[in-house]
């Protein structure tokens, strides 16, 4: 009789999962679900709402810098390949379009790709001075490599080792804290060309200017789901996949 015992159990194990609307397929699985103590699960649209807004923009300091916002939004808004979350959650501050005054005060002349070697990508504007200007964002440590400059209160001077460590920590400290930090770097390009084109190798000595950082908000009911799965003793654990990850997937296969 156990067997039949133990399917008559699992059988009512499924039907009060259907009344939370849970379909189940196989009848074991009530059992391992008991049994769980780990629950390992993803973080966008799971935990959190998967909508990303842009939460912070930091000069090199870690102060608020309308300037850094501004050239994120001018980089995101004149970039025509496809626009990211991130690009979405920028240009939610449509209000710059009016204030920057895009249509006169500014002019796209070329785009440098994003790709996932280089991991940043770059627009060039011209302003109505007549100025080229390369805006480029990006993975936080790419943008740093290739800024041996930094702008420090309107000012610009050499990257010191010791400040870059200080950028580095306050970096870690915001992605500790669940913010997904990009950096923004900028600099002068040459507008001698009647027809000028710009290339990657365009993408060096650059001025760091900032960092935006972004949050993906948590789900209102996730607080209550986490302490309820401590009750009964299953710790939970955030899965995420990363670029390295990712590479190592696409080699084995």
């Amino acid at each position: 009789m156990l067997p039949m015992i133990v399917t008559v159990n699992l059988s009512k194990g499924a039907i009060a999962m259907s009344r939370k609307k849970v379909i189940v397929k196989r009848l074991n699985s009530i059992q391992n679900f008991g049994a769980m103590d780990v629950l390992c699960t993803d973080k966008t649209g799971t935990i959190t709402q998967g909508k990303i807004i842009l939460e912070k923009h930091l000069d090199v300091h870690g102060n608020d810098s309308e300037k850094v916002l501004h050239y994120g939004y001018l980089n995101s808004y004149f970039q025509t390949g496809l626009k990211n979350l991130l690009d979405i959650a920028v240009l939610d501050h449509a209000h710059l379009e009016k204030e920057l005054n895009l249509g006169v005060s500014f002019r796209k002349i070329d785009e440098i790709p994003f790709d996932f070697v280089r991991r940043r990508m770059s627009v060039v504007v011209e302003n109505d001075a007549n100025q080229h200007i390369l805006i480029c964002k990006g993975a936080v440590e790419e943008i740093m490599n290739i800024s041996p400059r930094v702008e420090v209160k309107g000012e610009v001077v050499p990257v010191l080792p010791e400040h870059d460590d200080k950028r580095r920590k306050m970096v870690h400290d915001l992605n500790a804290d669940g913010f997904r930090v990009i950096a923004i770097a900028y600099k002068e390009v040459s507008n001698t060309n009647d027809n000028p084109s710009y290339s990657v190798k365009d993408e060096s000595d650059l001025i760091l200017m900032g960092f935006l950082a972004f949050l993906d908000p948590p789900k209102e009911t996730a607080s209550e789901a986490l302490l309820r799965l401590h009750h009964h003793n299953v710790s939970v654990k955030i899965l995420q996949v990363t670029m390295k990850s990712l590479r190592a997937a696409s080699v084995d296969r």
